[in-house]
């Protein structure tokens, strides 16, 4: 998979909600990691203690199917969207 083109899913709020919607994506077999989305944000949780967004990332080729799964649990997320 370290070849395959990553493409973000969905922004988390937080660390917290990245785990638990990367850890869901896991269980179903679908690949996902997290991605600050700011190369600021690991330095301002040290520093400040500041919760910041993190993408989730997937494979492309799991795209369509880690957004249907998540569409399942909250029909009006816009994938792409904040979580």
């Amino acid at each position: 998979m370290d070849d395959a083109k990553w493409e973000i899913l969905v922004e988390a709020h937080n660390d917290v909600e990245a785990d638990i919607i990367c850890g869901f994506l896991q269980e179903k077999g679908i690949p996902a990691k997290k991605a600050d989305s700011s190369p600021y944000a690991g330095a301002m949780r040290v520093i400040g203690g500041q919760a910041m967004e993190v993408h989730i990332l997937v494979p492309e080729s799991f795209l369509q199917e880690a957004s249907e799964l998540l569409l399942d649990i909250d029909p009006d997320l816009e994938i792409g969207d904040t979580w």
